[in-house]
């Protein structure tokens, strides 16, 4: 391998390789567990003798940045690189903790390979052999039909396959309209407080600005839309994130009534409303006001994120826009996939797999609140109605990092309200906990931990 190195003769070239594979390692470049040369290689690469580079690596063996073992050859060491890495935010961590009880990770050892499989295979036998070009900038046809007839009968959404685009995430998604809004004088764009980091983010990295717009009891405060002066606002109607709330029907009519007499747009968020335990479904937003209401999709939560399939139900007033940007970008995901998608829901396969995992995630929801109320009766639990996760709602002057870095010495991996959300209203402290990643039995035994990390750091 090539480790991009290049040392100086005016100084000592030991010296030199040891700076240099120190900096890689603390950058970040030379990544835990990333093997190095053999020590003749990189020698020769060098232009140096092979005892630098042994004396090099000798010493930082001795250092604990580099380890050595026979068989393995030379690496960076696990521990030191891992420190030594740029930090990362809450929501990037990727902690190695025996109980992962981070909200918004669906199951994917439960992804229906077999039938996933066997859909790939009849995307390969059935696919056109055009659609193996470059596609179509709006995604492939048989998936954008299944979505119609799956969403106006699971969704209740109004749409034709015309008006639906292929993307790879609700991230892109979002992105491609925020410039389709900039591009025709938007500025401000109402995102939900607290909310999903992601939403504000697209909006940032499109060159608008985001504007929190406080969250209750009942959802999104329209009211407080006018006084926030934004040009369009992005919502989570049915299981808002981070708290689980449903907006109240008289919220989504005037939310509706909002974007009518602004001509403007709401954009749905509809990241997981196939899960639901306690409560009825609740029906799209866009069925309310196709014209003024973007629908926005996603196999991640179905499926898996990995997939990297999303799509939006369009009005017809963005659909040439965003097309558009397709076809500059083509960031479409791969027609196989698609059509592999397409086929899935034609033939129900999908649907069949939703009812399943409901049934799974339920039982997994049950076990965690059955100990959230044995051993931490002083926490208050919301949104357990639907979704992938609860809020623990903390009593008032909890530490929430706290809690969360004694749970994660414990073995518990966490979210929690005001470090993996973004949010500027007062709100009492609370812990994001995710009960779909994680079996019945790791559930079962990871509330004993949480609540001694919740006790500890009160």
């Amino acid at each position: 391998m090539d480790l991009l190195l290049t040392l100086e003769a005016t100084a000592s070239r030991r010296a030199q390789l040891e700076r240099q594979l120190r900096d890689g390692i603390r950058s970040g470049r030379l990544r835990p567990g990333a093997p190095l040369p053999p020590s003749r290689a990189l020698a020769r690469q060098l232009g140096v003798s092979r005892g630098i580079v042994v004396d090099a690596y000798s010493q930082l063996v001795a250092e604990g940045y580099l380890t050595a073992r026979r068989g393995s050859g030379t690496r960076v060491a696990e521990t030191v690189g891992a420190r030594s890495a740029r930090p990362r935010t809450a929501v990037q961590r990727e902690p190695t903790a025996r109980y992962d009880l981070r909200a918004g990770l669906p199951d994917v050892s439960s992804f229906p390979r077999r039938a996933w499989q066997s859909a790939t295979a009849r995307a390969m036998r059935e696919l056109p052999d055009a659609w193996l070009l470059y596609g179509r900038p709006r995604g492939y046809s048989g998936l954008r039909v299944a979505l119609t007839d799956y969403l106006a009968r699971a969704r209740a959404t109004v749409a034709e396959p015309g008006g639906i685009l292929i993307c790879t995430g609700i991230s892109q998604g979002m992105t491609m309209i925020w410039r389709a809004l900039r591009a025709r004088g938007a500025t401000r764009i109402g995102v939900e407080d607290p909310g999903w980091p992601g939403q504000a983010d697209s909006v940032r990295y499109a060159g608008l600005e985001p504007v929190p717009v406080r969250v209750d009891s009942r959802g999104l405060v329209v009211s407080e839309l006018e006084a926030a002066g934004v040009d369009a606002v992005i919502v989570t109607p049915t299981h808002q994130h981070p708290t689980g709330v449903v907006m109240a029907p008289e919220r989504r009519a005037a939310l509706v009534g909002w974007a009518r007499s602004r001509d403007t747009l709401i954009v749905e968020d509809d990241y997981d409303a196939e899960y639901r335990y306690d409560r009825d479904p609740v029906a799209a937003l866009q069925g309310l006001a196709p014209e003024h209401v973007v629908y926005a999709g996603t196999a991640s939560k179905m499926l898996a994120p990995g997939l990297r399939v999303a799509w939006l139900v369009l009005p017809c007033t963005l659909v040439d826009d965003l097309t558009a940007q397709q076809v500059t970008t083509k960031a479409t995901p791969s027609v196989v996939e698609q059509a592999a998608l397409g086929s899935m829901i034609e033939r129900g396969e999908l649907e069949r797999h939703l009812r399943q995992m409901r049934r799974r995630y339920r039982a997994r929801r049950d076990i965690l609140l059955g100990g959230l109320a044995r051993r931490l009766p002083e926490v208050r639990v919301g949104g357990a109605a639907a979704g992938l996760h609860v809020v623990a709602w903390l009593p008032d002057g909890a530490d929430e990092s706290a809690i969360a870095a004694r749970a994660l010495e414990r073995g518990v991996a966490l979210h929690t309200l005001h470090g993996d959300c973004d949010t500027v209203a007062p709100s009492p402290p609370a812990l994001l906990l995710g009960y779909s990643s994680i079996s019945e039995q790791g559930l079962a035994r990871a509330v004993a931990p949480l609540a001694a990390a919740v006790r500890s750091a009160s």
